[in-house]
């Protein structure tokens, strides 16, 4: 009952506010929450591993290492990894997407 005085109010508001009928809008809108949905829970993922990615790093001492071309370093403050791509002089720079 409460959804339909919402969605009342919206139709009597102004010009440019109100429920909107269009299908492509409304598919548009449940793509997006899809993919924010996914983005976050991605987001928790990526704590869990940066988490314990810090916990092995105390664990063996290490505050830097070298993996491959990426340089994994512990910033302080709010304790957090920073992963820098690097190249060597005879490497070009990674192309950006």
């Amino acid at each position: 009952m409460a959804k339909d005085k919402q969605l009342d109010a919206l139709e009597d508001a102004a010009p440019g506010v109100g429920v909107v009928k269009d299908r492509k809008l409304n598919a548009l809108a449940d793509e997006f929450t899809e993919k924010r949905d996914a983005k976050a829970e991605l987001a928790e993922q990526m704590t869990g591993i940066e988490t314990k990615i810090l916990d092995r790093m105390d664990e063996i001492g290490v505050k830097v290492f070298r993996y491959a071309d990426r340089i994994v370093s512990i910033k302080d403050g709010r304790r957090h990894v920073k992963i820098k791509q690097v190249t060597t002089a005879d490497e070009p720079p990674p192309e950006k997407d």
